[in-house]
This record gives C-alpha cells, sequence and structure tokens, in this order.
C-alpha cells in the first residue's frame, strides 16, 4: 500500500513538471531548444544525485534499510530566461541580386527558459510584406512559455543493503508506467555503491566513507536523463542524533529527440511547412556539490534533513527505517 501511494505521488510530480514540456520543445530547432531544456537538466541532476547518503557509517553485512527522499531545488532567476536566435531562413533579394532577406528581422530575443515566465514572439521581416499575395504574419513564431516555477520537487524511494568488506549497495528505482499519452512511460533506475574508509584507520571517532551512484531516468521517447556522482562522506555519531557531511562530483547528461516542424518560404514564396528530426546531447551545470545535514534516529526509525550547496541548491528531508 505505501509503495502504491509512493508511486503515485511520484507519479503526480513527474507529470505537473513535464507536462507540456514535449509539446513545447517540439516548438524549437536545436540550438535554441537545447537552451530552453538545460536548466532542466540541471534541475533533475541535482536532485537525482540528492539524498544519497544520510550517514557515512555503512550498514553491517545483510542488514538492510528503506528509505524515502523529498527534495526542493531552487531554481535561480538567471536560469528562467535564454536568448533565442532566430531562425537561419531566408530568400534571395530580388531588388539586390547576391543580398538575402532573413523571414525575421530581430536575430536574437530574450524568452523564457522551460522555468521561466513569458515566451518571446519572432515577428517577421516587415520587408516580406512587400510580397504580393502574401500573408507574411502566418510566419511569426510564438516561442514557448515556461513553466513559471521558483523550485523543482521530487520524490525518490531507495533501499540499502550492508555487504561484507565494509560496503553497501544502494538501489533506487521505479517500475515503468504510462504517465499519459501526451507524454508517455517514465521509468527510473539508480544503482550505488559505498565503501567504508574509516576501517582502515584505528581509532578514529569519526566515520568516513566514499560513494559512487549511476542512474537513469527517460520520459517518453523525447528525454533521456543519465546521472553520475561521486562523493566523500563523513558523520559523527552522538547519542540519537548524527550529524554529516559530505563533498561530490555530478555529471549529467540528456538525450532530447524530437521533431520539429517549421514554416518557410519555398521558390515560389508561398509559405510550407517543413519537417526536421532534431538529437541532441545536454550537460547540466551541476558539478560540485556540498552537503550537510543531521539525522535522528529512535530505535528502527530515521529521520533526517540536509541542504546540499550547488548550481542549484537542494533542501531534502526523509524518513527511513534500518534493520
Amino acid at each position: 500500500m505505501k509503495k502504491t501511494f509512493l508511486s503515485l505521488l511520484l507519479i503526480v510530480m513527474i507529470t505537473a513538471l513535464f507536462a507540456g514540456v514535449q509539446e513545447k520543445l517540439e516548438q524549437f530547432g536545436e540550438d535554441n531548444g537545447l537552451v530552453y531544456v538545460k536548466p532542466l537538466v540541471t534541475a533533475f541532476g541535482t536532485t537525482m544525485n540528492t539524498g544519497l547518503f544520510n550517514t557515512a557509517k555503512v550498514l553491517k553485512p545483510f542488514a538492510f534499510g528503506l528509505n524515502v527522499n523529498m527534495m526542493l531545488a531552487f531554481v535561480p532567476d538567471e536560469d528562467k530566461i535564454f536568448t533565442a536566435i532566430r531562425p537561419n531562413l531566408f530568400i534571395d533579394d530580388p531588388l539586390n541580386p547576391g543580398e538575402v532577406i532573413y523571414l525575421y528581422a530581430d536575430e536574437e530575443l530574450e524568452s523564457a527558459t522551460v522555468f521561466g515566465e513569458d515566451g518571446a514572439t519572432f515577428v517577421h521581416n516587415p520587408l516580406l510584406d512587400d510580397i504580393p499575395g502574401l500573408d507574411a504574419a502566418q510566419l511569426d513564431i510564438d516561442l514557448p512559455n515556461g513553466a513559471d516555477l521558483p523550485a523543482i520537487p521530487f520524490l525518490m524511494p531507495q533501499f540499502n543493503l550492508g555487504l561484507p568488506f565494509g560496503n553497501e549497495i544502494m538501489i533506487r528505482g521505479f517500475p515503468k508506467v504510462e504517465i499519459n499519452k501526451d507524454i508517455g512511460d517514465l521509468g527510473f533506475w539508480g544503482v550505488g555503491l559505498k565503501h567504508s574508509v574509516s576501517q582502515y584507520i584505528p581509532l578514529i571517532p569519526i566515520d568516513i566513507a566514499a560513494q559512487v551512484a549511476f542512474q537513469n531516468l527517460y520520459v517518453g521517447d523525447i528525454l533521456t536523463f543519465t546521472n553520475f556522482n561521486a562523493n566523500l562522506e563523513v558523520s559523527k555519531k552522538l547519542l540519537m542524533w548524527t550529524l554529516y557531511t559530505g563533498v561530490g562530483y555530478d555529471k549529467t547528461n540528456v538525450t532530447a529527440e524530437y521533431d520539429y516542424t517549421y514554416q518557410t518560404l519555398n521558390q515560389d514564396n508561398e509559405i510550407v511547412s517543413l519537417e526536421q528530426e532534431i538529437k541532441f546531447d545536454v550537460d547540466g551545470e551541476n558539478e560540485v556539490r556540498a552537503t550537510a545535514g543531521i539525522r535522528y534516529s529512535l530505535l528502527l526509525l530515521k529521520l533526517y534533513a540536509d541542504y546540499t550547496i550547488s548550481k542549484y541548491s537542494v533542501f531534502n528531508a526523509g524518513i527511513g527505517v534500518s534493520f
């Protein structure tokens, strides 16, 4: 029952975040689409690599724990806008041989990213109004609005299992489900390995561990997220409280693939629609992170909260049980 509830909650969050993203991204060519979606890459890379640990102490062999992390990544204002470049479309200038007339007058416009507010409009070149029989206003491009979000929520279930020789494996996952017909299938999985460093340092009063994790999230056929994280963790337990901190390195990449339909003029100066297959990779800007948090333990129950400083700062709160 709890698993079903968490699955439904995660579906609701993902649906709210990605509703309309595919439709909006399909309105961009490669250059503008890459910059429009990049903040989404950074945001999800940051959240997905959050909550990987709440102590540096490694579970004893074959002990296990179940956790649920609830993250909130804060979007900086500078990632809500980007400079859109006009489509590279033009016709030959009939009055000036060898010269061209671009279909759009403005070379660049400030527009909303996926997290921004209002999209800009590329207005047709006024020179096109002189072409007989052409309704040039049909060429105007309204760039899509953003979601106007100040922060990005995410929820992550997690399973940890202690292994011999000071090791601990982490498994994150979500069964493949269809969100809706517009977005398509949602799937997620992740694995990580944590190794105790403090076991090699006799009588050390703190716990130290190193961890690596790889995670994958795909939404429909248009976006595939891959995440890598490596971190060094330190913690100290004081009665029922555990103070923990860590530094890490993130690497996030998204592959986007979609069809882009645009309008242009043919040789007879008639408006025609053309379709172009777009595929590109974009890296997130989340690289170095620093985390500090506190955990409270009551028998098997664990309650914890931490804050990560990165390109997108993240607040994380979680609940778990260890056996």
